[in-house]
């Protein structure tokens, strides 16, 4: 069963993703803070299973709520707030919650709830793919089986250490009316350009034949990021040369950040890749 969290509180959502990696046939998908990101990546990732607050960064669960249910949202919607009160409770029922926690007292009720779901078979991620090769033939980076693991890895140390952490994925316009030997030689210089670009510590991977990601493992906040991304646009602009010609493609950025976007490989993998397609 996929499930997406929509939680402003990083601690929080923490613990919840913590409990739901743990337990067997459910898999996280995406988080969101705010309710017009929420509605964006629940389109984009289709879940069956929403866990959302009241409270959030942006906008309202209240108005989330039933916003979803006339966007023909099907799936189960369980509201997990502090504000456990009968009205609140009336309110989320009526606007098309299937379940009502309390973040106090009910957290186990939740968990042994979601347990109890049927399972439900998905298309297997490729991450999920068992893979004995963890990286790409081509350019030699991690694939996406590596990716999720080592930014796992990476942003339980990042919550450690007290750090930030960035993931930006970039995808390519342009790549599909290449001839194979033009694009498999493209591939293998973003891979040069992206790993001179970054340390050794931080993470390079291909996802897919248009599409790459970059994870910077410590940074102390929010501008290190920015200036990063400005540092991506600029180095993909320059033309790339093979056989004396020169191409240029075009590259569609997406960035997520931990913690403040998402404390989950998935979410701020999901986040992030949203973005560049223009998702959000």
């Amino acid at each position: 069963m996929k499930v997406f969290l929509v939680e402003d509180s990083p601690s929080i959502r923490r613990l919840l993703v913590r409990r739901l990696d743990s337990m067997k046939g459910l898999r996280l998908v995406g988080e969101a803070t705010g309710e017009t990101q929420a509605q964006a990546l629940i389109r984009w990732t289709q879940p069956d299973i929403v866990l959302m607050d009241l409270s959030l960064a942006s906008g309202s669960g209240l108005h989330l709520l039933p916003e979803l249910r006339r966007a023909g949202f099907k799936g189960h919607i369980a509201v997990l707030t502090s504000q456990d009160t009968d009205a609140y409770r009336r309110a989320c029922i009526d606007a098309g919650a299937d379940a009502f926690y309390d973040k106090g007292s009910g957290l186990e009720t939740l968990f042994d709830d979601l347990a109890a779901f049927p399972p439900k078979v998905h298309p297997t991620p490729v991450d999920e793919h068992p893979t004995w090769l963890l990286r790409d033939g081509l350019t030699g980076l991690y694939n996406e089986a590596a990716l999720v693991e080592r930014l796992d890895q990476s942003a339980k140390a990042a919550a450690r250490d007290g750090v930030n952490l960035a993931v930006y994925v970039l995808r390519l316009d342009g790549h599909a009316a290449l001839s194979a030997e033009v694009a498999d030689a493209l591939a293998r210089d973003i891979a040069a350009r992206l790993s001179d670009s970054c340390t050794d510590s931080d993470i390079v991977a291909r996802r897919s034949a248009d599409q790459f990601c970059v994870v910077l493992t410590r940074l102390d906040g929010p501008d290190e990021a920015t200036d990063y991304a400005h540092q991506l646009r600029e180095l993909m602009a320059q033309p790339f040369t093979h056989g004396g010609q020169d191409y240029q493609l075009g590259v569609e950025l997406g960035m997520a950040l931990f913690p403040t976007d998402a404390v989950s490989s998935r979410g701020l993998l999901t986040l992030a890749e949203a973005s560049a397609f223009g998702a959000l």
